[in-house]
């Protein structure tokens, strides 16, 4: 024996409206923590760098223009290896002149002073790290992993 059911148009608009908002909330999630962060300004930094769980002071340390080398040495292609592990790429940016920020790092559990470095080209973060210049230094992605 079959059941009819009616199906409540109202009950399926919401169940659609609901599906719809869920997908949009994790796309604009997903952007947050992408490779694909538009900035316009150092709070957008500070609020990226805070999706990782970052406290940074209010102002950067220092803002310049360095540029990513046209060849790699094995360094720097070890630096990049970390930016790939993260979604970047800086061998895209070759020879390119980018920003690097630079941010004190306020809750980091490590003893000593430690940095966020976030490199914009173009109004897009590309690369970046959290480190460590003490003589037990270190250098992590920007969710304290790699490298």
């Amino acid at each position: 024996m079959y059941k009819s059911t009616r199906i409540n148009r109202a009950r399926v608009i919401f169940l659609a409206a609901v599906v719809a908002v869920t997908a949009l909330f994790a796309v604009r999630c997903a952007n947050i923590r992408s490779a694909s962060v538009r900035i316009q300004d150092t709070a957008d930094i500070i609020a990226y760098l805070g999706t990782f769980g970052w406290a940074v002071e209010p102002e950067p340390i220092t803002v310049r223009n360095v540029q990513i080398p046209a060849k790699f040495t094995e360094t720097y292609q070890r630096y990049n290896d970390l930016q790939r592990q993260q979604g970047f790429d800086l061998s895209r940016h070759r020879a390119d002149i980018v920003e690097s920020y630079t941010f004190r790092v306020l809750n980091h559990p490590a003893a000593g002073d430690v940095f966020a470095n976030v490199l914009v080209f173009r109004g897009r973060i590309i690369g970046g790290d959290i480190c460590s210049f003490a003589i037990n230094g270190f250098m992590t992605s920007f969710d304290g992993k790699g490298m």
